[in-house]
């Protein structure tokens, strides 16, 4: 079994990615890019503020609400507040609008997000409810669920964050206190966990802490981050932060897209597939990396909120592992699908993490999570930052290492076709279908043309395999004929010995897309070839309204990929 390291030292030998230098060094990609274009260009920044606009709403089923919407029955703000009412009262819900789906229980934070943010579209006896969902527990009957802390509040402050919890109702945590210091265990062990997550993610990986909270009216005992305790397993619901900042409400000026949070955990997470701590803990660190991320841009691009909190949580508690759930609904099992997308039934946002996590492994020569924050401060929407949206902002930060995103892009694929070989804890990642299998014999040495059509940030993995008459010394020749290089097309072959070793071969295609990789293929000595095709466009015409990249329409789906294969012996 190869280590991580040595098969990351295989993968770079051919593809030529800069493990060994530091990012400012960074090798050339031998992919390159045609002489005297620049086919992805830094994309351009968000529009100035009051231009930008709002992100897409969570995506749900098609029930009656949505109907409502999509008939003008509905604005977007009045949508929000009801669907955000929804996640709490669903029946309630229903008895006003119809059949209403409640949303995914992990999608609390961005529903709590589409309302806080359009709270300004909101007036009268609306806004009011709209407040009322955001207020935190504290403030009774108007805390997210409507039915806040019934009985008066205790609270306990640590260097950087406040907890807060009753001890009666079922709200209260159990009473058990081993230390007999009158705050319960279930408080305490709560306290600890955030103070680890903000060492761990503000501390030592250098993120922005979450805003100051202090002009919030209800803002706990000081300015730092309020963590709220209560049931929330009855509604089925993790965790969530959202936003109270007067900053985003009607009767602000303010120009910029960063806000303070708070955030609600469970009182015990009894009810959940990880009972008790290491719930609470994968809860809080991406929780709490919601906090920070509005501290950038509580607007950004939901694909890219999600992906990232849910790399942190592997991040920060790396032998929970609950993140792997998502796996299933990621481009290692669903490489056809792009990266930014995803809906109620498909969490493809979520399963994205495994994107970033690759970029941690891939850039470096030992893991290095940095290219992460560095996407992060590019996105950055408060006074003075660049404000770009998710792509643009992951494709300027790998330009300051001297990289592109299509490089990375296609290589993720190739990594992907073998991920125990490639990733730190790839024995436990699925691998990706195929799109097509060839068995290439000598009574046919000549197959295709054959074509795949792609959206862009997709994959499409074609196997090759060695089939009767095939001689031990054979090769073949592989040929790539794509769209015009600058709308994303990139091609690996990855080649597989029966001894199991892994070797990579990255086409340069040209102007046109096209490109030719002739690689060993003598039976006996090579159990397959797998062609990767990719399709790594970042190319948008933003501000559409979409579930993608700044809720913008692809320029490059449904491109196609044409490739032949000629066995030479």
């Amino acid at each position: 079994m190869w280590t991580r390291r040595t098969a990351r030292a295989a993968l770079g030998s051919v593809l030529a990615i800069a493990v060994a230098l530091p990012a400012s060094a960074a090798a050339p990609s031998p992919r390159g890019e045609v002489p005297g274009r620049d086919p992805f260009a830094a994309a351009a920044a968000a529009p100035a503020a009051g231009a930008k606009t709002l992100p897409g709403l969570v995506p749900t089923r098609h029930d009656d609400l949505r109907r409502a919407l999509d008939r003008g029955e509905l604005t977007e703000a009045e949508y929000a507040l009801a669907r955000a009412r929804s996640l709490f009262h669903p029946d309630a819900s229903a008895q006003r609008f119809g059949d209403v789906t409640a949303p995914r229980r992990l999608d609390a934070t961005l529903v709590l997000r589409d309302l806080a943010i359009r709270q300004r579209a909101l007036h009268g006896a609306k806004l009011e409810r709209a407040r009322a969902i955001l207020g935190r527990p504290t403030e009774g009957q108007g805390d997210p669920s409507d039915d806040g802390y019934t009985v008066p509040a205790l609270d306990t402050c640590s260097a950087n964050a406040c907890v807060t919890w009753v001890a009666s109702t079922p709200d209260a945590p159990a009473a058990t206190d081993t230390d007999g210091d009158t705050i319960p265990d279930w408080v305490e062990q709560t306290s600890d966990v955030v103070e680890e997550v903000w060492a761990h993610e503000v501390t030592q990986l250098g993120y922005r802490a979450p805003k100051d909270d202090s002009t919030s009216t209800e803002h706990g005992p000081d300015g730092h981050i309020d963590v709220y305790i209560a049931n929330l397993g009855d509604d089925g619901l993790y965790g969530y932060c959202t936003s109270d900042d007067p900053n985003l409400g009607p009767n602000s000026t303010y120009e910029f897209w960063d806000a303070s949070a708070y955030c609600v955990v469970d009182n015990d997470y009894q009810e959940f597939p990880l009972p008790g701590l290491p719930s609470l803990q994968v809860t809080v660190a991406h929780e709490f990396f919601h906090a920070v991320q509005f501290a950038y841009d509580a607007f950004e691009d939901s694909w890219y909120m999600e992906g990232t909190a849910s790399w942190m949580e592997d991040e920060v508690y790396t032998d929970v592992n609950d993140n792997l759930q998502y796996l299933a609904d990621s481009q290692l099992r669903h490489p056809e699908k792009p990266l930014d997308f995803g809906t109620q039934g498909y969490l493809g946002w979520y399963g994205s993490w495994i994107f970033w996590r690759f970029l941690e492994e891939y850039l470096a020569d030992q893991p290095d999570p940095s290219i992460v924050r560095e996407s992060w401060e590019q996105a950055d929407g408060a006074q003075g930052g660049p404000d770009r949206y998710s792509t643009s902002a992951l494709q300027a930060a790998l330009k300051q290492r001297q990289w592109q995103f299509r490089w990375a892009y296609a290589d993720f694929g190739a990594w992907n076709a073998n991920p125990a070989a490639t990733y730190a804890e790839g024995d436990a990642y699925p691998t990706p279908p195929f799109a097509g299998k060839l068995t290439i014999r000598s009574s046919k040495p000549e197959v295709g043309p054959f074509v795949l059509t792609m959206d862009h940030l997709t994959t499409g993995y074609v196997l090759l395999k060695p089939g009767s008459g095939v001689a031990s010394n054979a090769k073949i020749r592989v040929a790539v004929d794509g769209p015009d290089y600058a709308r994303g097309p990139e091609a690996t072959l990855v080649v597989k010995k029966t001894s199991g070793a892994i070797s990579y071969v990255a086409f340069k295609l040209d102007a046109d897309g096209d490109g030719v990789k002739t690689v060993k293929f003598g039976k006996g000595a090579i159990a397959s070839v797998t062609l990767v095709l990719t399709n790594a466009s970042i190319r948008f015409t933003c501000w559409r309204n979409t579930r993608y990249s700044c809720q913008g329409k692809p320029k490059d789906d449904e491109t196609r990929h044409l490739f032949d294969v000629t066995l030479i012996q």
